[in-house]
Formats: structure tokens, C-alpha cells, sequence
């Protein structure tokens, strides 16, 4: 019958080895050394940094309104299939800028 290991055993026997003395700085096995950039000619590609969302942007804030389901179900349809980019809140905060204007 096979030896029963504890779950744990592996951090013990990882415990057991002698560290490398303190400003001597680790020599890493060559069979365990990553592969050099040139080795693996892959390059990836640079991310770009995302658009700020409306949440994180300090001249948006979040408030609740009571809509009729319908008019928001016809509102983000045509939203969807006229212009696209633009959510109900660009809407919302268009026909409201409207009509301060007109006050």
C-alpha cells in the first residue's frame, strides 16, 4: 500500500532545504530558468488604457428615477440601432441639459 502524505508535507520538505545566506543572491537551476524574450520571439501587444467610466468620473453621479418600462424598452432600442456609443444616460442627461436651457 502507497505511504499516505500529509496535504502539507511539501511545505516541510520546502522548509527542510537550506536557504541561500542573506546578500548572496539566489543562482537559479538553468533547467528552471525562464526563457530568455529573444528565446521565445513572442511580443505582445501594448494595452491601451481604457475610457474612464461614468462611475469613476467625478462629474457624473448616480441617481435613481422612476421610468415607464416600456418608454425605456423603445428608448434603448432605438438608442441601440440609431447610435451607437450612446446609453440612456447620455439621453437622459441630453434632454435634461435641454431643457435647462429652455427654463
Amino acid at each position: 500500500m502507497a505511504e499516505k502524505k500529509s496535504k502539507y508535507s511539501a511545505l516541510g520538505e520546502i522548509a527542510k532545504t537550506p536557504a541561500a545566506p542573506v546578500g548572496e543572491p539566489e543562482t537559479p537551476h538553468p533547467e528552471n530558468a525562464p526563457p530568455s524574450p529573444s528565446e521565445t520571439a513572442l511580443t505582445l501587444p501594448v494595452k491601451t488604457a481604457k475610457p474612464q467610466g461614468k462611475r469613476s468620473n467625478p462629474d457624473w453621479k448616480q441617481y435613481s428615477v422612476l421610468l415607464k418600462k416600456e418608454s425605456h424598452k423603445e428608448a434603448v432600442a432605438i438608442l441601440r440601432e440609431r447610435y451607437e456609443g450612446v446609453d440612456i444616460s447620455d439621453l437622459m442627461q441630453a434632454l435634461l441639459d435641454q431643457w435647462l436651457k429652455s427654463q
